[in-house]
Order: structure tokens, then C-alpha cells, then sequence
């Protein structure tokens, strides 16, 4: 037998594993969920995800805010339009205190976009409510759109608070 008929075998065997092993993935059925604090570790993506996160999230657009951080207060700052870029994002960090982020998009979302669900405003509370899914309820993020809009900050409750921008 010549070498090139050996690695045609070779690879028909391979094609035929794959198509094996992927049937019998698709035709199981796992169990139901439980509703385990274990299981919901198992669920969690691994750790090296957020470091892609990160990477990417660099090369996303930054929504220019005029301030680094925000104290006590409720200033509110407009968002200028940008038809440059579909979106662009701001993201948050607690540093003390509980607040609350308001963002109210001017641009018109179409119907049938895959956008439509999104909430308008946008409302970030920190810290976050407790959530397996969420590694950091200290941060959150809005998403500002071509026509910009209004951002809010202010402090919950009574005590003081403050929030960087990242």
C-alpha cells in the first residue's frame, strides 16, 4: 500500500470517530439541573475567560466621561453623539458606599434588531445583587450608542459613596 492511500485511511478513520463521538454527544441527555451551590460552581467559566475578556474589551471604544470618579452627589453628564462608533462603553467601579448608574440612550433602536430587548435606560446598581454568574459584584458597565445620551450617578441610601471609571 502506498503512503498517500494510508494517510486517506488514516483520515476516513479520524472523520469517522468525530462524526461518532458528536451524534453520541447530541443523542444524550443530561440530568436535570440541581439547584446546588456546587453546581453552580461547576457551571462557572474558568478563570482564563476574563483574561480574554480583557483583551478585548481594550480594544473596544471607551465612552469619554468628563470626570475619573464620582463622589457623593448627583451630577449628571451628557453624552455627545459619536457616528464614528455603534457603541462604546463605560465601565465601573465601586470604591465605597452603594450607588446607582443611569444611562438613557437617544438613539432609536428598530424593531427587529437584535438590540430591542435591550433596557433603556440602562440602570447599574452596586454593588450588584448576588449572582454565580457575576466575579466582581463591585463593577458594572453600560453601553452608550451613536446618538450618546444622559448619564446619573448617584449615592443609595445615606452614606457617602464613590465610583471610578475604568
Amino acid at each position: 500500500m502506498s503512503s498517500t492511500k494510508i494517510v486517506i485511511v488514516v483520515l476516513v478513520l479520524i472523520g469517522l470517530l468525530f462524526i461518532i463521538f458528536v451524534a453520541r454527544g447530541a443523542l444524550r441527555s443530561d440530568p436535570a439541573p440541581r439547584n446546588d451551590p456546587k453546581a453552580a460552581k461547576k457551571t462557572k467559566p474558568p478563570d482564563w475567560t476574563r483574561s480574554v475578556k480583557k483583551l478585548f474589551a481594550s480594544l473596544q471604544p471607551k465612552l469619554p466621561l468628563k470626570h475619573d470618579s464620582y463622589p457623593a452627589g448627583e451630577p449628571t453628564e451628557k453624552i455627545v453623539a459619536d457616528e464614528k462608533h455603534p457603541f462604546r462603553t463605560a465601565t465601573f467601579h465601586l470604591k465605597s458606599g452603594s450607588a446607582e448608574i443611569t444611562y438613557e440612550d437617544e438613539t432609536p433602536i428598530e424593531s427587529g434588531s437584535p438590540l430591542e430587548d435591550m433596557d433603556n435606560p440602562q440602570v447599574c446598581k452596586l454593588p450588584q445583587d448576588p449572582d454565580p454568574d457575576v466575579s466582581d459584584r463591585s463593577r458594572c458597565s453600560i453601553l452608550a450608542f451613536k446618538r450618546g445620551g444622559t448619564f446619573t450617578f448617584k449615592c443609595s441610601g445615606n452614606a457617602a459613596c464613590r465610583v471610578e471609571v475604568e
